[in-house]
C-alpha cells in the first residue's frame, strides 16, 4: 500500500491497530499527507485578511457586547481557526454566544456576522478541511461497518478530531464568565428575575454565670457592673471563653484589642441584653444613627429624655382638665394641686435649662444654631450618628456604651468630646482605636485577646507599659516553673524505685501537684503594611494654580484662589472642621471636579491611589477578599493576589471569607490591598484610620513613611498625623494655609476657640 494511493477516499473512518510495528510502517507512509495538510493550513494563515481584527471589530459593531464574552469569542476563533473552514462551523461555535448578548440580534444578522469572521480567519483562500485531510486516509482491507461498530465506539484515534465537545485551549475563567453573561440574558429577555444568593446569616450568642451579688439580694441599689464567666461565639469561632469583666460606677473604661477580635460584638451582647446588668442600671448604647425625618435636630435630642416628655404629656393633660366648663371648685384645687406638684418636680429636674442643655452639646459636636433648627432629613449619616451621640449624652445614662465615637468627627468635634466625657458622672465603656481619645478619658483600659479580658489601671499610655512588664514577667515565671519542673521530674524518675529515697520521691511528687499550672504567654504578632515600590516621579506633581471652585453659578464659591503644590514624595495632613471642603479639596486634587477657575496641573506618569471614607461602599460584601481582588485587577496569579493581601495583614483563610462577615478594620485592610495592586505612585486618602485599632494605625503611619511615592491624607487621627506629617494644611473660610508649627500649633488653635465657645 502506498500513500499516494488514493488518500482522499469514501471512507472517513480508521482503525487502527495497537501493534508498534503497524505505526512504525503508517507513520512513513503518511509523511506526504502530513506534508499536504501543514502546507494547506500554512496557506490559510497565510491569506488571511486579519484575525487580531476580531476583537476591534467586536467592540465597534456590538459596544454593548460584555468584555467576557467578547474575549471568549476572539480566543475561540483564534485558537481554532484552522478548523472552521465553513460559516456553518463558526455560527455553531459563537453564534449562541452573540445572540443572548446582542439585544434583537435574529439568526440572519448573526450568520452575516458570521461571514465576517469567516474572511477575517481566512479571507478569500478557505483552505481545504484540515479535517478532512488529517482523519482520512487507505485501508489495508475492506471493513465491515456493521461489524466493527461496537468495537470502534471503545478506540481512541491519535488522529483525534475537535470538535465542539472537545475542549479548547481558552480562558477557563473568561468562559465562565462568558456564560453566565449568556444565562443572565436570557433570564432577562424571558422576564423572570435573577435572584439574587442569600447571605448566610451569622449570629453571635453569648451566656455567662448568673452574678451571685444578685442572686443573695445584695447591692442591688448598686450601680457597678460584674459580668462573670462570659462566653461568645460567633457561628463556629469562639470569642470569649469564661472571661470575667468587673465595671465600677463612674469610671470610664476603654476596650481595646486587635481587628476583628470582637469588641463590637460584646458591646452588642451587652446592649441588646444578651449579656444581664442589674436591672435598675439605666444603659445606652450608641450603635445606629437617627432616623432621618421632619423632626428638627433640637426636638430629636429634647425627645431622648422619657421622662421629660412624660411630664410635658402629663402637663397638657393637666391644663385640658382645667380649661374645662362645669369643674367644681374640688375639682380645679386637685387639679391645681397635682399640677403645682408636677412643676416642682420639673423644676427640681432642670427642665427649663433642657433646652439650653440640648443646644450646648449639638454645638460642640458641629451644629451651629441654624443647623439644629433644620429636619434631620437634611443631613447626611455621619451627621445624624452625631445626633444619635447627643442623644446618648443628654439623658445621661448610668451606664453609656460607645462604639467608635470619633470616627465622625473633626478634630474639634473630638477635643470638646473629650472635655466633655471627662466630666461625665456615669460609667463609661467605649470601643475606639485613637490612642489621644483613650489617654484623654480612660481610668482603665480591658484589654480583649486570646478570649479573655485583662483589665488595667490608668489610660492607654500606662496600660501599655504595664501589659508589656506584665507579658514579660509571666513568661519569666512559666519558663521558671518550667524549669524547677523539669528538674523535679528528672529526680523522681532516677529515685522511683530506690527505697532509700522513697519519702523524698512522694515529697516531689506532692510538690508538683501542688504547683499552679501557668500557661506561656501569648504575645500578639506585630502589625506589618507594606506599600510596593513605585515609579518616581520628576517634581512638581500635582498643582492647583489660582484655583476656584463652586458646585454651580448660582451656589458660592467653596474655594478661592487657591495656589497649593505637591512634590514626589510630599506628606501631607489636611485638617478642619467638617464642611469646610476637605473632601472636596481632595477631589479637585485627585481630578474628579474641574476647577471653576484656574488650572490643576499634574505630572504625566501620575497614577493615583485613593482611598475614601466609605470604601466599604465599594466592595462586593458578597464576594470574598481574593475575589475582589481577582475581579478588579484581572490576569495576575493567584500567589500575587495573596501576597498583596497578605501585606495588609489578611492570611489564612481569612481571605477566603465573604467580605460581609469581615470586621471594620479588615474591611480598610481589603481596601488598602486593593489599592495597593494598581501600583500607584501618590496616595490620596480620605480618613484612613476610621476602624483600624491603635497598632494597625501605627503600622499604617510607618508604611506611608517607607512608600516612595507622594501622600496626602485627610485625617482627624494624631498618631498618625504625628507619624507622617511634613506639611499641615488647614481648610478654613474658603482657603487652605499651610500651617507653621503644624500639629502643635494646630490644637493650640483649637482649644483657644473652644474656650471662646464656652
Amino acid at each position: 500500500m502506498f500513500a499516494g494511493q488514493s488518500l482522499v477516499d469514501d471512507y472517513t473512518l480508521q482503525i487502527f491497530s495497537s501493534d508498534v510495528a503497524y505505526y512504525a510502517f503508517l507513520v512513513p507512509a503518511l509523511l506526504p499527507a502530513f506534508i499536504c495538510f501543514y502546507f494547506v493550513i500554512w496557506l490559510g494563515h497565510e491569506k488571511m485578511a486579519n484575525v487580531d481584527a476580531i476583537p476591534g471589530f467586536l467592540a465597534t459593531s456590538f459596544p454593548g457586547l460584555p468584555v467576557e464574552v467578547k474575549d471568549y469569542i476572539a480566543a475561540i476563533l483564534k485558537e481554532n481557526a484552522s478548523e472552521m473552514v465553513s460559516v456553518d462551523e463558526i455560527f455553531s461555535a459563537v453564534g449562541d454566544h452573540l445572540i443572548a448578548n446582542v439585544e434583537n440580534l435574529g439568526d440572519d444578522v448573526a450568520r452575516r456576522v458570521c461571514e465576517q469572521f469567516m474572511k477575517m480567519l481566512h479571507g478569500d483562500n478557505v483552505p481545504v478541511s484540515a479535517k478532512q485531510v488529517a482523519t482520512t486516509r487507505k485501508l489495508e482491507q475492506t471493513v465491515d461497518m456493521a461489524a466493527q461498530k461496537d468495537d470502534f465506539r471503545d478506540r481512541e484515534s491519535i488522529w483525534k478530531l475537535q470538535t465542539r465537545d472537545t475542549p479548547t485551549i481558552v480562558d477557563k475563567d473568561k468562559l465562565k464568565k462568558a456564560e453566565a453573561k449568556t444565562m443572565d440574558k436570557a433570564v432577562a429577555r424571558e422576564g423572570v428575575p435573577v435572584v439574587k444568593r442569600k447571605r448566610q446569616e451569622i449570629l453571635a450568642t453569648a451566656s455567662q454565670a448568673a452574678n451571685r451579688r444578685e442572686q443573695s439580694g445584695a447591692g442591688q441599689n448598686s450601680l457597678n457592673v460584674a459580668l462573670e464567666s462570659v462566653d461568645i461565639s460567633i457561628g463556629t469561632k469562639q470569642l470569649l471563653s469564661s472571661a470575667n469583666v468587673t465595671m465600677g460606677y463612674g469610671r470610664k473604661y476603654g476596650l481595646v484589642g486587635r481587628n476583628g477580635i470582637g469588641k463590637t460584638t460584646l458591646l452588642k451582647m451587652i446592649s441588646c441584653g444578651q449579656l444581664r446588668i442589674p436591672p435598675n442600671i439605666l444603659m445606652l448604647s450608641v450603635e445606629q444613627e437617627v432616623e432621618g425625618d421632619d423632626t428638627r435636630v433640637l426636638d430629636s435630642v429634647l425627645s431622648s429624655d422619657v421622662k421629660r416628655m412624660e411630664m410635658l404629656e402629663k402637663e397638657k393633660i393637666l391644663q385640658e382638665r382645667l380649661n374645662k366648663s362645669g369643674l367644681s371648685d374640688a375639682e380645679k384645687n386637685k387639679h391645681n394641686t397635682e399640677l403645682a406638684k408636677l412643676y416642682a418636680d420639673m423644676e427640681a429636674s432642670g427642665m427649663d435649662k433642657a433646652p439650653a442643655r440640648a443646644a450646648s452639646i449639638l454645638y460642640g459636636l458641629g451644629f451651629d444654631p441654624d443647623e439644629q433648627k433644620k429636619p434631620t432629613k437634611e443631613f447626611s449619616g455621619g451627621w445624624r450618628m452625631r445626633v444619635a451621640l447627643a442623644r446618648a449624652l443628654f439623658v445621661k445614662p448610668d451606664l453609656l456604651l460607645l462604639d467608635e465615637p470619633t470616627n465622625m468627627l473633626d478634630m474639634r468635634a473630638v477635643y470638646w468630646l473629650e472635655g466633655y466625657l471627662q466630666q461625665w458622672e456615669g460609667t463609661i465603656l467605649t470601643v475606639s482605636h485613637d490612642r489621644k481619645f483613650l489617654n484623654e478619658i480612660c481610668t482603665d483600659i480591658v484589654h480583649l485577646h486570646t478570649r479573655r479580658l485583662d483589665q488595667y489601671k490608668g489610660n492607654y499610655d500606662l496600660y501599655e507599659k504595664t501589659m508589656k512588664e506584665k507579658l514579660t514577667q509571666q513568661q519569666r515565671e512559666y519558663e521558671a516553673q518550667q524549669q524547677l519542673r523539669g528538674h523535679t521530674q528528672e529526680f523522681i524518675d532516677k529515685f522511683r524505685y530506690n527505697a532509700k529515697r522513697a519519702a523524698m520521691v512522694q515529697s516531689r511528687i506532692k510538690m508538683l501537684e501542688r504547683l499552679p499550672v501557668l500557661q506561656s504567654v501569648e504575645i500578639e504578632s506585630e502589625v506589618h503594611f507594606h506599600f510596593p515600590e513605585c515609579e518616581e516621579l520628576s517634581n512638581p506633581v500635582l498643582i492647583l494654580d489660582d484655583v476656584g471652585f463652586r458646585y454651580n453659578a448660582e451656589s458660592p464659591f467653596i474655594f478661592r484662589k487657591l495656589n497649593l503644590g505637591t512634590h514626589a514624595q510630599s506628606r501631607i495632613c489636611i485638617v478642619g472642621e467638617n464642611g469646610a471642603g476637605k473632601t472636596t479639596l481632595l477631589k479637585l486634587l485627585l481630578g474628579d471636579l474641574d476647577p471653576s477657575t484656574g488650572i490643576r496641573h499634574t505630572n504625566r506618569r501620575l497614577r493615583i491611589g485613593y482611598f475614601t471614607q466609605h470604601h466599604v461602599d465599594q466592595l462586593d460584601m458578597d464576594q470574598t477578599a481574593l475575589e475582589v481582588l481577582t475581579t478588579n485587577h484581572p490576569g495576575r496569579t493567584q500567589e500575587e493576589y495573596r501576597a498583596s493581601l497578605g501585606r495588609f495583614g489578611i492570611i489564612g483563610d481569612t481571605a477566603l471569607q465573604p467580605v460581609y462577615t469581615l470586621s471594620g478594620g479588615q474591611k480598610s485592610r481589603l481596601a488598602f490591598a486593593n489599592i495597593a495592586m494598581a501600583k500607584p505612585n501618590y496616595l490620596i486618602m480620605d480618613e484612613p484610620t476610621n476602624h483600624l485599632d491603635v497598632e494597625t494605625v501605627e503600622a499604617l503611619g510607618k508604611a506611608l513613611n517607607k512608600f516612595n511615592g507622594g501622600v496626602v491624607l485627610v485625617s482627624h487621627d494624631e498618631q498618625l498625623i504625628s507619624l507622617v506629617c511634613r506639611e499641615l494644611w488647614v481648610v478654613k473660610d474658603r482657603m487652605v494655609s499651610n500651617l507653621e508649627g503644624g500639629l502643635e500649633e494646630y490644637r493650640k488653635q483649637v482649644y483657644k476657640q473652644l474656650q471662646l465657645a464656652a
